[in-house]
């Protein structure tokens, strides 16, 4: 085996394996290595080429599936898309400040149902398919200024029954969540896109349903990379800023 080979092992650590892999392969296509519609390899050779497993190999392709940079076809393989859905920028940052920060909201539970989650959800939460999840559906205010937030959150039934009715205050529900289920919260991955309130969100944020505004999917990960909660947020466009400070 090469020097240059053995650079490309991926080593257990902090970072599940599938998402280091994960990172790796939108470098590679970041970088043009695989440009628009260039097959990538297969998944024994990624897999034989980091060290790691199919199973952890087609988790990363899937990933980046999601996210639009590539196409899978059965008996074909995977590719790189022709078009990615514009301009994708890919960050990290603490989840410790992001929580803290949902702290300064008041967070008030309005509905929560059993119901049988929408595929997305299925998927996200690797639940088994026709089983029920818990819905709760919550605004976030800020004092003085009206709601900021709309979240429609999606977690395993068996978190139920630990919630607390109200929410507690100061207390984030993805933080009732990792209590109710004696979990360890480590990572969460989330998406925010542009799109128009909608009846439900518009109703709960004072706003008129085509208006423009900032949805997010948040999915909030336990030890050892188990998903616990899915999170579909509506954004105030008026309330809400997204910043980000750049380090060099």
């Amino acid at each position: 085996m090469t020097a240059t080979a053995l650079s490309d092992m991926l080593e257990e650590g902090p970072l599940p394996l599938y998402y280091q892999l994960e990172n790796r392969l939108r470098e590679r296509i970041a970088k043009r290595e695989f440009g628009p519609g260039a097959f990538l390899p297969s998944e024994d050779m990624i897999g034989t080429q980091y060290g790691v497993s199919r199973i952890t190999v087609r988790r990363a392709l899937g990933a980046l599936q999601q996210e639009g940079l590539i196409e899978r076809r059965r008996g074909v393989g995977s590719f790189v898309s022709e078009r990615q859905g514009g301009m994708n920028s890919h960050l990290t940052g603490s989840l410790a400040e992001f929580l803290t920060a949902a702290t300064a909201l008041t967070t008030e539970i309005i509905v929560v149902s059993e119901e049988v989650p929408p595929p997305d959800v299925v998927k996200s939460l690797r639940l088994a398919t026709g089983r029920n999840a818990l819905l709760l559906k919550t605004v976030g205010s800020l004092e003085g200024q009206g709601p900021v937030t709309f979240i429609n959150i999606w977690v395993p039934l068996e978190v139920g029954k630990s919630l607390t009715y109200p929410a507690e205050p100061g207390i984030p529900v993805i933080r009732q969540v990792e209590r109710a289920l004696h979990a360890r919260l480590t990572r969460a991955e989330q998406l925010i896109e542009a799109d128009r309130a909608g009846e439900e969100a518009a109703r709960y944020l004072g706003i008129d349903p085509d208006t423009p505004i900032l949805r997010g999917k948040r999915v909030y990960y336990a030890h050892p990379d188990t998903p616990i909660e899915v999170a579909y947020v509506s954004y105030h466009p008026e309330r809400y800023r997204y910043a980000i400070d750049f380090k060099g």
